[in-house]
């Protein structure tokens, strides 16, 4: 590996673990899923625990969008403490990666499960880069995400889309419900669809502007470590 694709666009596809061992973390969202479904005082059938994972989200918010939308959130917040979830953001060879891309040592980590599930476009999260503001606050010195996906991933399956090219500084963001960056002010900047297999590590600077790309019906799960430069 070496970090010239990086250095020029921005971004950079990596394989990193086994497959299997990425498609098989995702029993640690079915299981958390499971338990916020049993705390609760709907029956625990009503959070379709006979659909598989990718559709069971579409399947409950068919009836019962709210409630659809609480376990999202949920499995959003806290589903990455699942064991194999753990294991992959706290990888040596994930860590090695990011350092040798980054040029700089990681202290720490900020680590999420996030989704894309067609029941909920409006959660897909639109144009922006990790660090919208360049300060010395925590966020402000994550210097690397890896977007890990738990299943492959491209542009017809809830890939991101990214504006290619590394640069010294954040566009400009728009505050509103959180940081955005108007379309308007990406126009006509080269853009990619990178695919990314279970297996691979999409590692993304901290100023490349990137977004969810609509999936085709199944719901995408992702494991993302917001590396914080040392």
């Amino acid at each position: 590996m070496t970090n010239a694709a990086f250095d020029v666009q921005g971004y950079d596809t990596v394989s990193l673990f086994d497959p299997e061992l990425v498609t098989a973390a995702r029993d640690d969202i079915s299981d958390h899923i499971d338990r916020v479904a049993r705390a609760l005082h709907l029956p625990f059938e009503h959070s379709r625990p006979d659909l598989p994972l990718e559709g069971r989200l579409d399947g409950i918010a068919i009836r019962d969008r709210p409630y659809a939308n609480l376990l999202r959130l949920a499995l959003c917040t806290d589903a990455h403490h699942g064991r194999r979830l753990s294991t992959l953001a706290q990888s040596c060879m994930l860590r090695a990666a990011a350092e040798r891309l980054a040029g700089r040592e990681i202290s720490d980590a900020i680590v999420r499960v996030r989704a894309s599930i067609a029941a909920f476009p409006e959660e897909r999260h639109g144009w922006h880069s990790d660090v919208a503001i360049a300060d010395e606050t925590h966020c402000g010195r994550v210097c690397i995400t890896a977007w890990l996906p738990l299943m492959d991933t491209g542009p017809d399956s809830g890939g991101l889309e990214l504006i290619a090219g590394k640069r010294a500084a954040p566009f400009p963001h728009v505050r509103d419900d959180g940081y955005r960056i108007e379309d308007a002010t990406l126009a006509d900047l080269p853009r990619a669809q990178p695919a990314c297999p279970a297996g691979s590590a999409l590692f993304l600077d901290r100023f490349t502007p990137h977004r969810t790309l609509p999936n085709a019906g199944l719901a995408r799960f992702a494991l993302v470590i917001w590396c914080v430069a040392a």
